[in-house]
């Protein structure tokens, strides 16, 4: 069984784009494969960045054979009378490509048709990569392409060459002059010329042999591996982040980790600008004692095995000490201005042209935030308006402006060194929270408040002026900032309902704009509960089960509680009696104008209304207690005793009756039953 090797090989393709375009040729190629019936063992793809590369181990020689039966027109119209084909029949049998002696009469649900098969014999597989392959390179991802001299075809970088490899052998194609060949590249410095491959084994120990670790997680380990030697010999400790990690496997070939030294003085700048001078602008890794304590050594990793580590050391070095020296300027002049002085110039910052600017917006969240701690914890209310009043001003900051990064961050340095409280200082950073998935959650309710407030108001405000997101557009994060929400009153435990807290911030909102406010208010609440919805079910509660519970409340931890109530007791007999009834009775009361609840039991003629009514009366007071205490599962069992009177109702009684009082009074009944199961949620949603 013969493998396929296809190699690009470019220009240094940014590391940010490799991960995602080796993803897409593997996804691609499975997807083509498969649809087309070609059998293989398994695909590979990964790269680096001069390349990537896809290996498929184990191909099928070819297509699967195809038979497909065909329904045709009416017998009666493919045949004539004597049972030979007519010019209908004829011609449909050619247009579809069925050989005469394939077509029969087949008996149909509908009456006797025309059938015939048609065979389609397999292409060979090197036939069908052959004619796939410009598509797929073509077709990759990037997030920015470019063309280059005189060419059309756009790429991530220049391409040079292409190397294309079926059962050993070259498949030719060629795009925009660049021809396939079974020849490749060495490491840009060590061995930049091209040698020949014969397999994807050929291809990986040749490739290691001049310099160049084709697979991702090779470098990885290799960098895993020479900083463990350098923390032994050393006796430092390293931060390896998982992420900066992958980041610098995609920025070298052949990776080279070497510690190197900047001045101490330069400790004296705050860690986290020390950090993220080092991790974002450099791709360096920080070094600490044991104890933790940051320590003036890093980690950069070179592309090359230098023959003077030292003079590379003392090149990185460089570049890092001129960083260092502007975030120590920068730090030393903004401690000379006060954050408070900086609120007035948000003034002067639009944050968006329809909605104002950052100091209006800035006014709207401390008001929302105020509201929540009125509402939630009266006792913090002064330290969340002075906090968020405060902590939007750091942007205006020269170390913020350099280090986009430290928002917020700084912000709580600046407040701590001004005399602001430790409360105050830490919400300043904490509002940001969480910034990402699985991020942190603010822990104080000061910053949780102005967190919730920011996100809030950006929501209406970006809803407000009609800026929806769509697909994978959503520059304002507002997903982000939805689930964000949603995390921190889950996390707080915080008893607010969604509309009342969306009708503040629209409230506020169109004190500056006007805008329809009823029906932003819906969109907002939608969209957020749209984001709580995938968050429940990513903890396993089933979607209906959700969606019924919706409709009891709009506070998020009632509806978690009453779903997972509803959840537990749906795959009973008795609650799928209960399910059951409660739709037939919306169907019934749908085709009916009657909406009272106020019946007679005088004008009861069976036990089974008796009943019902009987069981109204002793659990309905019962189940609100339940579900107003949030008791569900409690309620749910008091429910469920509903389950056989229903059915022997429904069994035995019709509801819509001759005699038009009787008819009347059973449709209330079946109202006021309705009432009873709505107090746990809409149950017509529960499959």
């Amino acid at each position: 069984m013969p493998d396929f090797l296809l190699e690009i090989g470019s220009e240094e393709i940014p590391a940010g784009f490799i991960s995602g375009a080796c993803e897409y040729l593997k996804k691609d190629f499975e997807k083509r494969l498969t649809d087309a019936g070609i059998g293989f063992n398994n695909i590979e793809s990964d790269g680096t960045p001069r390349r990537f590369y896809v290996n498929i181990a184990g191909l099928a020689e070819k297509q699967d054979d195809k038979e497909e039966t065909i329904m045709g027109p009416p017998a009666s119209v493919a045949f004539d009378a004597e049972g030979n084909l007519t010019k209908a029949g004829a011609g449909f049998a050619k247009s579809k490509g069925l050989p005469e002696e394939t077509l029969t009469k087949v008996e149909t649900d509908k009456g006797v048709y025309l059938s015939g098969v048609k065979k389609t014999k397999g292409v060979p597989t090197r036939e069908f990569i052959e004619g796939i392959l410009v598509d797929i390179i073509k077709g990759i991802p990037f997030r920015k392409s470019m063309r280059w001299g005189d060419k059309d075809f756009r790429y991530a970088r220049p391409v040079h060459w292409f190397l294309a490899l079926f059962g050993g052998e070259v498949i030719n194609f060629e795009i925009d002059g660049i021809k396939s060949g079974n020849r490749t590249m060495g490491h840009r410095i060590h061995h930049n010329e091209y040698f020949t491959v014969e397999n994807f084994e050929d291809y990986k120990s040749k490739l290691k042999a001049n310099k160049v670790v084709s697979s991702t997680a090779e470098r990885v380990q290799q960098m895993r591996d020479q900083v463990a030697e350098i923390e032994k010999k050393a006796g430092y400790k390293v931060d390896l982040d998982e992420e900066l990690l992958e980041t610098v496997a995609g920025l070298v070939e052949y990776p080279v980790s070497l510690m190197g030294t900047f001045e101490e003085k330069y400790l004296d700048i705050p860690a986290e600008v020390l950090i993220t001078s080092m991790k974002y602008h450099q791709k360096y890794f920080y070094v600490t004692d044991k104890e933790g304590n940051l320590v003036n050594k890093f980690i950069g990793v070179s592309n090359t095995d230098p023959k003077d580590p030292e003079l590379v050391k003392t090149g990185y070095a460089r570049v890092l000490r001129a960083r260092l020296a502007d975030a120590a300027f920068f730090w030393e002049n903004d401690k000379k201005y006060p954050l408070e002085n900086r609120v007035d110039e948000l003034k002067k910052v639009v944050y968006q042209e329809k909605i104002g600017t950052s100091y209006e917006k800035m006014e709207r969240f401390r008001k929302l935030a105020v509201f929540f701690a009125e509402k939630l914890n009266p006792a913090v209310k002064a330290d969340t308006e002075r906090a968020a009043t405060l902590c939007k001003a750091d942007l205006l900051s020269e170390m913020v402006y350099e280090f986009p990064e430290l928002q917020g961050i700084m912000g709580r340095r600046y407040a701590k060194l001004q005399g602001e409280t430790e409360t105050v200082a830490a919400a300043i950073e904490e509002h940001y929270l969480p910034r990402f998935a699985g991020d942190d959650l603010p822990k104080s309710d000061v910053g949780a408040f102005v967190s919730m407030g920011d996100k809030l108001d950006t929501m209406c405000g970006i809803f407000a002026i009609g800026m929806i997101p769509t697909g994978n557009q959503d520059p304002y994060a507002l997903r982000r900032g939805a689930i964000g929400i949603l995390s921190t009153i889950k996390n707080k435990g915080y008893r607010m309902g969604l509309r009342l807290m969306i009708a503040e911030a629209v409230n506020n909102l169109a004190l500056y704009i006007t805008f329809d406010t009823a029906k932003t208010v819906d969109l907002v609440y939608e969209f957020i509960i749209q984001r709580f919805r995938q968050m429940l079910a990513s903890d396993g509660l089933p979607a209906d089960c959700v969606d019924a519970a919706c409709e009891i409340s709009d506070d998020i931890i009632t509806i978690e509680k009453a779903a997972k109530a509803l959840a537990e007791y749906k795959q009973t007999a008795e609650f799928a009696s209960i399910a059951g009834g409660f739709k037939r009775i919306n169907n019934i009361l749908k085709k009916v104008e009657h909406t009272s609840t106020e019946y007679d039991p005088a004008l009861f003629e069976t036990e089974d209304e008796r009943e019902l009514d009987r069981l109204i009366t002793d659990k309905a007071d019962q189940i609100n207690k339940e579900v107003s205490e949030e008791n569900f599962t409690l309620a749910m069992t008091q429910l469920l005793t509903f389950s056989g009177p229903v059915d022997s109702f429904f069994g035995n009684v019709m509801v819509m009756a001759k005699d038009e009082k009787v008819k009347i009074n059973r449709l209330s009944l079946l109202n006021k039953l309705k009432e009873v199961f709505n107090m746990l949620g809409d149950l017509t949603k529960i499959i």
